[in-house]
């Protein structure tokens, strides 16, 4: 049985999901921010796992990459640029989160997140419909 690198990027990210909620949470006990409620933590918390797994899908293509295909330069650097782009944008729309920014860090997370969410959603679409070669 083959299990799909694709299942296991959305595992990641419900995982990560889960944690951010939890620590969220668990951080702002008796002391909500004005203009913050749940609901803003929730979506916060659902677009950070989002890059974040988007970072990790990132990094297994790379590895796959690597082992598989051995070291195209090109690619790598593609790969490893985009995982920077995330990282710090996931990074600066925490420190947002932090400085009670929260509109700006959801904004953010919603720019570096669409993207992702596109390239999920074609994953999803070649996994059913898949590409014939002939």
């Amino acid at each position: 049985m083959d299990i799909s690198p694709l299942l296991v990027i959305f595992g990641a990210c419900a995982v990560i999901f889960a944690i951010l909620l939890h620590s969220g949470t668990r951080g702002r006990r008796g002391r909500i921010p004005p203009g913050t409620g749940k609901s803003t933590e929730i979506v916060v918390a659902g677009l950070a796992s989002v890059n974040i797994a988007g970072v990790l899908g990132l990094l297994w293509f790379a590895a796959a990459m690597l082992v598989y295909d051995g070291v195209m330069v090109v690619e790598l650097v593609i790969c490893a640029v985009l995982i920077a782009v995330l990282a710090m944008t996931t990074g600066g729309a925490f420190a947002l989160k932090r400085h009670r920014k929260t509109k700006a860090a959801v904004a953010l997370l919603a720019v570096a997140a669409l993207p992702a969410i596109a390239v999920y959603g074609f994953l999803l679409y070649l996994d059913s419909h898949p590409i014939d070669m002939r």
